[in-house]
């Protein structure tokens, strides 16, 4: 992780890709932090599920409007 840290203070933000890949480092981030509260889980519950849901849904949107920002290939 602190490979990461370290490359995000040495990133330019007039890199092109700059505002895509400090994107999608939020939404890992999201990821990781639903996958550190089920660990804390014990037993799968309803309220532990809509705090998942609530989290991956906003990550979700969030990774879908970054892919739609990408030019579709039609030769595949």
């Amino acid at each position: 992780m602190n490979d990461i840290n370290s490359e995000m203070t040495q990133l330019d933000p007039a890199w092109d890709y700059y505002p895509l890949w400090h994107s999608l480092h939020h939404i890992k981030a999201r990821i990781d932090s639903v996958l550190n509260l089920m660990i804390r889980e014990e037993d799968a519950s309803p309220g532990a599920d809509k705090e998942f849901r609530r989290i991956l849904d906003l990550t979700s949107d969030k990774l879908i409007e970054i892919v739609n920002q990408f030019p579709e290939d039609d030769e595949e």
